[in-house]
């Protein structure tokens, strides 16, 4: 797309300005108005966490995050949604999918259940849209939300990638910390089975009420053992799936900006070889990425990896026309 420079005959390319979003995805301000198949929801909460904070800045730090990756074509061309091009497949990937960017929800100090309600009802009406949603955090607090506004996917599996098992009932009495979120889950009357990948710490109690529950929990060492597809025969097949993905469950050294970083943890292949294979057998209904905390992460490798595990989803999710 070019406008002619009067008088000397030369062509000027029209350059757009490109939001703060992710992968360049145009924003949405009203979600009334939503109309795209994805849809991007930033959650910048970190009040369920116990140690080290930071993961409220993980939405803007993935939005910012170097990336090989874009949505729609930073050249002001006019075509938009023309993918991204994978040098393994030889072809644009993502091409003519349309997304858009929510913008972050509204996270009042203190108010940790409005806070969540404002969270469940956002994914509510991304679906009422008949969009796909994309929830970014924030710490791993916010997935029992996010999965409560998925009601209309009955029954809905889980399958959980984190380094600890987040089955915890409380903490001092508090039911909502990022320790939880997979036991509230389990409390939903619409969630089935839950499968949790790559744990390697977990403390006996919420262990043993996660197997009395009938919840699979394939540690690092099983995982390394079987190889990704083996991991997802495993699994038990869904009419409808959601995915939380908790950055920890990396090893630090290839993410260390997490709050909890636990050490022999999976690497990126292995894990995008995982996740792929676990979208492209089911109904993927939604998935989250938490966790990502920018304060620790100097190299900025932790928000690359996570843009790039979001995007490799999404791939899954939506092939190539």
């Amino acid at each position: 797309m070019s406008q002619s420079n009067e008088g000397d005959g030369r062509q000027t390319p029209i350059i757009r300005a490109q939001p703060r979003s992710f992968f360049k995805a145009p924003l949405c301000t009203d979600l009334e108005q939503l109309d795209a198949e994805g849809a991007f929801i930033g959650v910048p909460f970190d009040q369920g966490t116990f140690g080290r904070p930071g993961a409220r800045f993980g939405p803007d730090g993935i939005r910012d995050a170097p990336r090989a990756y874009s949505y729609s074509d930073p050249f002001g061309r006019e075509t938009e949604a023309e993918g991204y091009f994978d040098i393994d497949a030889g072809d644009e990937l993502l091409r003519g999918v349309t997304m858009a960017d929510c913008g972050n929800v509204t996270i009042l100090p203190s108010e940790v259940l409005d806070n969540f309600n404002r969270l469940t009802q956002v994914v509510e009406k991304v679906v009422e849209r008949g969009a796909f949603p994309v929830v970014v955090g924030g710490d791993h607090a916010i997935t029992f939300p996010a999965v409560r506004g998925l009601s209309k996917y009955q029954p809905l599996n889980i399958v959980h990638f984190d380094a600890h098992l987040d089955y915890s009932h409380d903490y001092q009495g508090v039911l909502h910390t990022h320790g939880s979120p997979i036991r509230r889950c389990r409390e939903l009357p619409f969630v089935g089975h839950i499968s949790s990948i790559g744990i390697r710490t977990a403390r006996r109690a919420p262990y043993e009420d996660s197997q009395k529950d009938g919840s699979l929990i394939v540690t690092t060492k099983l995982f390394r053992e079987l190889g990704p597809q083996a991991v997802v025969d495993l699994v038990p097949k869904a009419e409808n799936l959601y995915i939380t993905f908790d950055i920890d469950v990396m090893d630090p050294v290839h993410a260390p900006g997490t709050g909890t970083p636990e050490v022999g943890g999976l690497h990126y292949q292995e894990l995008r070889d995982c996740v792929v294979a676990l979208v492209e057998r089911g109904n993927l209904v939604g998935f989250d990425m938490v966790e990502v905390a920018p304060p620790y992460d100097s190299s900025e490798v932790t928000v690359q990896v996570a843009a790039r595990l979001i995007i490799d989803i999404l791939t899954a999710r939506f092939p190539s026309r």
